[in-house]
């Protein structure tokens, strides 16, 4: 009688088992390394999600994505985009090589240049000039 009553519980304990044996799977692989990081959870230390297109921009003091924001000149070695901040008090070079160039606007003036000579931006009789990494670009406005 001790051994009918063992085989009738049998059939319950191995589905128990079973039950037990999945659930220690799904929780093991939900915490597996290799699933890696997930989409858009690459922020820098602005919090600008790089994989979405966004960078930070020091004229605008937000992150902004280039083709959105700036206006893109491709006449020169290499490319570039320049974004103004909303004020018009600076603007900020960004090239194509990952270099960033801020530059102040001169006062009263429509030109905007880097202490370090190392861009300039001016706009005399409707023609855009972006001086950056000894060239200079021009754009018809």
């Amino acid at each position: 009688m001790h051994l009918c009553r063992s085989l009738k519980m049998f059939p319950t304990m191995k589905k128990a088992l079973y039950a037990l044996f999945v659930l220690a799977f799904v929780c093991a692989s939900c915490g597996h390394a290799t699933l890696g990081k997930l989409v858009g959870s690459d922020r820098d230390e602005h919090g600008c999600i790089g994989s979405a297109g966004y960078t930070w921009s020091d004229a605008r003091h937000d992150c902004i994505r280039l083709w959105e924001a700036g206006q893109y000149l491709d006449n020169g070695p290499q490319k570039i985009y320049l974004v103004y901040s909303t004020d018009s008090t600076y603007a900020e070079i960004f090239t194509a090589d990952g270099k960033r160039v801020l530059c102040k606007r001169v006062k009263r003036q429509r030109v905007w240049n880097n202490k370090s000579g190392e861009g300039e931006v001016s706009i005399n009789n409707g023609v855009l000039q972006v001086y950056v990494n000894h060239y200079t670009y021009t754009r018809k406005l």
